[in-house]
């Protein structure tokens, strides 16, 4: 099959495609709503590089207000974590109820 895309291009895409991981995020509350069809399954986010919470927040388009906590692999993180390619996410609504020694981790 021909091709107007130059090898070069196509295996740089490819590898490109490789190095592309996801991310598994999990939402409760009211958070699965704001998701166009709300979603009871997690969703998978391709990262290619470490990204911000912030950003990830952005491309979901969840506004930061929202969220109450966030985990990252298990563990309550500051809204200023790096989420990096592979990491679990859950994000809480403000409404969502957390456990007490959660506290200070709350966004």
């Amino acid at each position: 099959m021909l091709t107007d895309t130059p090898a070069s291009v196509v295996s740089s895409s490819k590898a490109r495609e490789a190095c592309m991981i996801d991310i598994q995020i999990n939402l409760f509350g009211s958070l699965r709503r704001v998701i166009e069809g709300g979603h009871d399954s997690p969703i998978r986010l391709q990262l290619e590089a470490p990204a911000p919470l912030p950003h990830i927040l952005e491309m979901l388009r969840i506004p930061s207000g929202m969220v109450q906590l966030a985990m990252v692999n298990h563990r309550a993180v500051p809204l200023s974590s790096t989420i990096n390619p592979g990491d679990r996410l859950s994000l809480f609504s403000r409404e969502y109820p957390v456990f007490a020694d959660w506290k200070d981790f709350r966004i």
